[in-house]
């Protein structure tokens, strides 16, 4: 009797045991076969196109731009890349219903955001440039009449700001905190003393020299430090690209797809941070 209760257990024993091992992951291959989670991996890199300077055609009579920017233009609908086009503000001075219709019709398609690129046209006269110089009463002034002409002519604000053809001070940091529209300092400072928007630094160029997109020295460049970054915005003169340049700037966009980089508008990089969207 007892010899029998004995080998009951025993067998009760060894079935317990093999059950553990059907479903414990402690166990053997049982183990191996457990699902865990995938590595993470880090975000793609941002790409923002800075694409300078919009103002009206003036010699190409009745068409709304250029025929250099209305092929950047339609190159980046064609391949469904984001970028941004900075204007001139006092180019928006005096009617001109193409050239409000060209720049309202692309903002509307949402690929192209534009951008304020100050008001004043700097020439080879102007010894200084136009945010180099001027209270931040002065530099707030500019701000803000671009930002009533922009709404006024084209119906939306400009969040984002680069200066044109010049340097930034102190003066410039403290109007653009006062200017509510801004939202985004493209070429800014690390750690601005008084916007609290965003601020992105100048890592690399997209030409180099200026006006000369290199595919060459930009693959070189972008290798030893242009990875690194989080974002690169990437400033370019599409009305300065002759048909050489133009191949180096396209061959430069093909080599930033193999990296998978997302390009994006500013303000769609600031939405993606958790701020504010623009409003269109």
């Amino acid at each position: 009797m007892h010899r029998r209760h004995a080998l009951k257990r025993l067998s009760l024993a060894l079935i317990f045991a093999a059950l553990s091992r059907a479903v414990s992951p402690a166990f053997g291959a049982d183990a191996a076969s457990t699902p865990s989670a995938p590595p993470s991996s880090p975000p793609p890199q941002v790409v923002l196109l800075k694409l300078d300077a919009i103002t009206p055609p003036g010699a190409h009579g009745k068409e709304p731009m250029s025929p250099r920017w209305q092929k950047v233009a339609g190159y980046l609908k064609a391949q469904q890349i984001k970028g941004s086009f900075g204007i001139i503000c006092s180019s928006l001075e005096n009617d001109n219903a193409a050239y409000f219709k060209w720049i309202k019709d692309l903002q509307a398609a949402g690929l192209i955001e534009f951008w304020l690129h100050g008001y004043h046209a700097r020439t080879n006269t102007d010894k200084q440039g136009e945010f180099e110089v001027g209270s931040a009463a002065d530099q707030r002034a500019i701000f803000e009449k671009s930002e009533a002409l922009a709404v006024a002519k084209l119906g939306f604000s400009l969040p984002a700001f680069g200066p044109h053809w010049s340097g930034t001070t102190d003066a410039t940091d403290e109007a653009m905190a006062a200017v509510p529209a801004l939202k985004i300092w493209l070429y800014g400072p690390r750690q601005p003393k008084h916007f609290k928007g965003l601020s992105i630094e100048r890592i690399m160029a997209l030409e180099n020299p200026t006006f000369v997109p290199d595919p060459k020295k930009f693959r070189e460049q972008y290798e030893k430090t242009g990875y690194r970054a989080q974002v690169l915005v990437l400033q370019g003169h599409p009305n300065q690209w002759t048909d050489e340049r133009w191949a180096g700037f396209v061959e430069i966009v093909e080599f930033l797809r193999s990296k998978h980089v997302v390009f994006q508008t500013p303000s769609e990089y600031l939405a993606s941070l958790g701020g504010p969207a623009a409003k269109k």
